[in-house]
């Protein structure tokens, strides 16, 4: 049933002539099901008013971000998706690495990291999911230890010798040794818009990472 809403959220009739809201939002901590109620109005003047509702759910559910109004204009077209750079994080083999120095250019080195995490993720990864980026974490602490994405390896290592640091990568963590972080079976479901910006690049687009989604209309 999801197959045939995301199909129809795709068309050009569905954009122009519906609007898809936001009506209700849960999630249940026990189980990490995430449930949400959309409306679909038909809203053009020639065509009789139509209301319909549809609930969604997401089961294993890993994290979710943007649904914070009921209107989700322009982020109204759906698309569940395995290979994407926000699951990166859950797929790939992780490394624990230990950055030592002190940036000359703090900011600038602040701004190298941000490029390449737009560059290699879409911006679904930021700096503060692996660094400070503030400035006085640096003078303070000379060392740090993070954790990557294995595909983030060399672009990081790169950036950091442009800076004149030691990247070290002390162990790859594999498989189910990440614990809650191993989701080989995560997909993403986006309320993306092309039109206005790459499902790979993220501009604030609604979505929901989990091993499972479902759809029924209930109205």
């Amino acid at each position: 049933m999801i197959e045939n809403l995301i199909k129809r959220t795709q068309t050009t009739d569905f954009y122009q002539d519906c609007d898809l809201k936001l009506e209700f939002f849960s999630f249940k901590t026990y189980d990490n099901t995430l449930e949400m109620i959309f409306s679909i109005n038909q809203t053009s003047y020639d065509i009789p008013v139509e209301h319909e509702e549809w609930k969604i759910t997401c089961r294993n559910t890993e994290k979710y971000d943007g649904f914070f109004w009921s209107i989700l204009l322009p982020y109204t077209k759906l698309e569940i998706l395995d290979n994407h750079p926000a699951l990166i994080m859950y797929q790939l083999n992780e490394l624990q690495c230990e950055i030592a120095g002190i940036p000359e250019n703090i900011n600038e080195f602040i701004g190298d990291i941000t490029i390449i995490l737009e560059k290699e993720t879409g911006n679904w990864i930021r700096v503060t999911d692996i660094l400070w980026n503030i400035e006085e974490c640096y003078k303070l602490y000379s060392k740090r230890n993070i954790r990557i994405p294995k595909s983030l390896n060399q672009p990081i290592k790169e950036v950091c010798e442009k800076h004149n640091l030691l990247f070290k990568v002390n162990n790859e963590v594999i498989g189910e040794d990440k614990g809650y972080a191993h989701k080989p079976k995560s997909k993403i479901l986006i309320f993306g818009n092309e039109d206005v910006s790459p499902n790979d690049f993220y501009l604030n687009q609604p979505y929901v990472i989990a091993e499972n989604f479902s759809a029924e209309r209930i109205k």
